[in-house]
């Protein structure tokens, strides 16, 4: 700071604090005012046994099953969620039951089968979206081009932090198949 013996570093530290209050929280000692870090909440899986609905089930690979917690990724060992296979629209939804603002949504893909079988470029063309009622669901969050590749972790966040209840993922292709999903939000 020109003027003064403060060293540039401590100048900016004090400028940032100074513009990011938000973040502290403001306690005066005597004729001195301290700032602590406050504490930010962190997020949790929100997802997770909540209750969830497809568009189709292939054998008995409901949708509750990628809320379940089990992040294993072979279909048969670990029971992944999986549409039906005439199903050409595919999509996956989770009520939240609470309105949150999504920040992000995580999908774990399948990966190699007890029958030593690879099909986990077929998670590709992924949209998530979001909604206030379950037959509203058209806030776009993001979107996943693919191929998906084994047991991948495909992040998609939400930039726009966009309110809802329910989350849902679709495909323009067959065969939706879903280990694991996780939702990142903060409750309104």
């Amino acid at each position: 700071m020109p003027g003064t013996n403060i060293p540039t570093d401590v100048c900016c530290t004090l400028k940032y604090v100074q513009t990011n209050l938000k973040h502290f929280k403001e306690i005066t000692i005597g004729s001195t005012i301290q700032y602590k870090v406050k504490t930010l909440p962190v997020l949790s899986d929100i997802a997770m046994g909540k209750p969830a609905a497809q568009s189709s089930i292939f054998l008995n690979y409901s949708a509750e099953l990628a809320v379940d917690g089990n992040r294993g990724t072979d279909i048969y060992q670990d029971l992944c969620s999986h549409t039906d296979t005439a199903d050409t629209n595919p999509w996956w939804r989770v009520d939240l039951q609470a309105v949150y603002s999504i920040k992000t949504v995580r999908i774990i893909n399948r990966g190699i089968d007890k029958f030593k079988t690879d099909l986990s470029d077929r998670l590709r063309d992924v949209t998530v979206t979001v909604g206030l009622t379950d037959i509203d669901i058209g806030t776009t969050c993001g979107f996943f081009a693919g191929p998906g590749t084994l047991s991948q972790l495909v992040v998609i966040d939400c930039p726009t932090l966009p309110f809802g209840r329910y989350v849902k993922i679709s495909m323009t292709t067959e065969y939706l198949s879903l280990c694991e999903v996780d939702v990142f939000g903060v409750k309104e």
